[in-house]
């Protein structure tokens, strides 16, 4: 790539990050080098980090995200002790309607959040961490949450879920996404031409019945 496209590219990503009200890009500093883009310098917060990500990646002609940003808490935000924050994650995922948090358990250490015990689905193990991102003085999560789901669901089935609904999907072509499925593991790979797409490829895979885990090789080309 040119030296003017990439700058050109550095710019709309600098705009979308700078539009991006819950990032405050700031301290965000972007490098361009052909389709890779590398994040550096702070952010207030662990979902900015993962916001900034997700911006970059939204703008045509980025393939990869290189997400270097530290974390650096406002002067004015209090965090709390470990202990506190392990309790306040806890009662966020008690509270949120969509899980099934009695068999979650959380610890901490120094920031950062280890969420194991197990969840019926993966799309709740997912939720789970974008539950305890959120909280106030997080600087990572490791989301170690097992899937054991309720219903028994064969591999066979599962992949039949998965391409069907990508041929009902607006967005994917079905013919350029390889699905297989292993226990309950779904591998997904293919060549999309945008981040939008394969979000969609993913979160179909994500919310399927019976699915355990997600591999993710789908590139953008």
């Amino acid at each position: 790539m040119s030296p003017y496209k990439e700058e050109i590219r550095k710019q709309d990503i600098i705009d979308q990050l700078t539009w991006d009200d819950s990032v405050n890009a700031n301290q965000v500093h972007v490098d361009v080098r052909d389709n890779t883009v590398r994040l550096t310098g702070s952010v207030s917060n662990y979902t900015a980090k993962m916001a900034a990500e997700r911006d970059a990646l939204q703008v045509p002609g980025v393939f990869q995200v290189e997400n270097y940003l530290k974390i650096e808490f406002p002067p004015t935000v209090t965090i709390p002790a470990d202990k506190e924050i392990t309790g306040n994650i806890s009662n966020m995922l008690a509270w949120n309607s969509r899980l099934d948090a009695g068999s979650i358990d959380v610890s901490m250490d120094a920031g950062v959040v280890t969420l194991s015990g197990r969840v019926f689905s993966y799309w709740e193990k997912y939720l789970a961490g974008k539950v305890a991102m959120s909280a106030t003085g997080v600087v990572d999560v490791i989301n170690n949450l097992e899937v054991r789901p309720a219903q028994s669901i064969i591999d066979m089935d599962i992949e039949r879920d998965i391409k069907s609904t990508y041929e009902r999907s607006t967005l994917v072509d079905e013919d350029k996404i390889n699905v297989s499925v292993n226990e309950g593991v779904v591998h997904l790979s293919g060549v999309v031409s945008n981040q939008l797409i394969k979000q969609e490829v993913y979160d179909i895979a994500m919310y399927t019945a019976g699915v355990r885990d997600v591999i993710d090789e789908i590139t953008i080309g």
